[in-house]
């Protein structure tokens, strides 16, 4: 039982490790686009950051979905995947709209520091959403999938 749980925690690191690799990639397409619009002020900090999360979404699905977790619950299914993967872009999204808007509110429209209050908070929370809702192993694999 404790082989068991450090091959659990050293899989969970690995993955983790994984994930923020494809995150980061997908971050520097997010921030790209971010920028890019803020200086063309084509819109404001909070759609900017919605709009560049959206775009970093996309290229981390992908990324994600082949390097990180290949062998997720819905594997067979994925309109569902897709669809719990969007799910999890949209708490992204809230998340970073909300993080931009509250830093811009409290302390300032510094670009960079609103954007990266905001990976901060959506990074974590929606790490989780995707390891234990989205890509968790299949039961049939791993025994209990939680």
């Amino acid at each position: 039982m404790v082989e068991s749980n450090k091959i659990n925690r050293f899989s969970t690191i690995g993955d983790f490790l994984k994930y923020f690799a494809a995150s980061s990639i997908a971050l520097f397409v997010d921030y790209a686009t971010y920028w890019l619009i803020v200086q063309s002020n084509i819109m404001g900090l909070t759609g900017a950051a919605s709009f560049g999360y959206a775009t970093g979404l996309i290229v981390a699905y992908f990324l994600i979905r082949k390097n990180v977790f290949s062998n997720g619950w819905l594997k067979e299914r994925p309109a569902y995947e897709i669809f719990l993967f969007g799910l999890s872009g949209a708490l992204g999204i809230l998340l970073t709209y909300s993080s931009v808007a509250l830093y811009v509110m409290v302390l300032s429209e510094n670009v960079h520091g609103a954007k990266l209050f905001a990976i901060a908070v959506s990074f974590v929370a929606v790490w989780f959403f995707r390891k234990k809702i989205v890509f968790k192993v299949a039961e049939k694999e791993h025994g209990n999938c939680l």
